[in-house]
């Protein structure tokens, strides 16, 4: 029998679990559909007539819903086919101080650049579209674009700086991506509004919804098989069967970002009691412990239900 394992021992291997836990990708199509929307819009701008404007597209849902990882998820793909140094999707993240000029000065970080915010705005444009060109960007997203609504004097011009800059000068394809809020942004400036061909819904699902439900049930058994696939646990937890999915979709609101923390919550639980799967008592006590605690609900749906 081998002896116990050490505190410092014991952090190294759920450390570890979570770090494989977190590289885990599970096919989700409503995120697969978002980044062949992404796709699209990219490869359309390539092959436009000379000196056309380019296009827009945009995702918009609540935190969680898995925006991010789809445009990481593409920028993965992307990567693996281009050239060296070529970034050919530029993932920015608007700067919460929410003007324009702080714009490229996102973008000049976004690209790795060197004292990004040198200088005045009218010198770090010139910069910003310099780089972009010369790292071969084919595709800006412009990650939590809600955040330009947070001034709402500056919400339209941060989104017209990015039209007349980027897609009217024929620079790259843009999307924008962010919460609700970011429509309030984009309704504010009709012209690029008109430009956005495509959006993509990636909102919870919903259990009442029989395709949502058909989705978070399929999203949870692959997230559970991939757990044994990977070696996390020895067995499935049975996360798709009703007395777990149900509670489980309750505590998460449907959310992808809650399922996977709830899980991943449980995981660690099991790992630090020296168990190789998660049980029912883990679920239940990870939606005390991460979901309720961290402002997501108040009612713990695990409880009262068969063991």
């Amino acid at each position: 029998m081998s002896a116990p394992l050490t505190p410092s021992e014991r952090a190294l291997l759920v450390g570890k679990a979570q770090a494989k836990f977190s590289a885990i990708r599970v096919d989700f199509p409503p995120q697969t559909s978002a980044m062949a929307i992404l796709d699209e819009l990219r490869i359309a701008a390539l092959y436009r007539s000379p000196g056309a404007a380019c296009g827009a597209a945009m995702i918009v849902a609540p935190h969680g819903a898995g925006k991010s990882e789809a445009v990481k998820g593409l920028d993965r793909i992307l990567r693996g086919n281009a050239a060296e140094g070529q970034i050919p999707l530029l993932h920015v993240e608007i700067d919460t101080a929410g003007t324009t000029d702080s714009v490229p000065t996102s973008i000049l970080q976004a690209l790795g650049a060197p004292r990004p915010e040198a200088g005045s705005e009218k010198t770090r444009w010139p910069r910003a579209l310099a780089e972009i060109e010369r790292m071969g960007v084919e595709l800006i997203v412009f990650d939590e674009f809600d955040r330009a609504a947070r001034r709402p004097t500056m919400s339209a011009p941060i989104a017209n700086i990015i039209r007349q800059k980027i897609m009217d000068a024929g620079v790259a394809p843009v999307a924008f991506v962010g919460s609700e809020r970011a429509n309030n942004v984009l309704a504010q400036v009709p012209q690029l509004r008109e430009r956005i061909t495509d959006s993509v819904d990636l909102s919870p699902m919903r259990w009442t919804f029989k395709g949502d439900q058909e989705l978070f049930l399929a999203f949870v058994k692959d997230l559970d098989q991939a757990m044994v696939e990977t070696g996390l646990v020895d067995c499935e937890a049975g996360l798709c069967e009703e007395s777990i999915a149900y509670p489980l979709w309750q505590a998460s609101d449907g959310s992808l970002r809650r399922i996977c923390n709830i899980v991943q919550h449980a995981m660690s639980t099991a790992l630090r009691e020296d168990r190789s799967f998660v049980s029912r008592q883990d679920l239940m006590e990870a939606v005390d412990g991460y979901a309720i605690s961290n402002g997501f609900g108040s009612h713990n749906p695990f409880h009262g239900g068969n063991a």
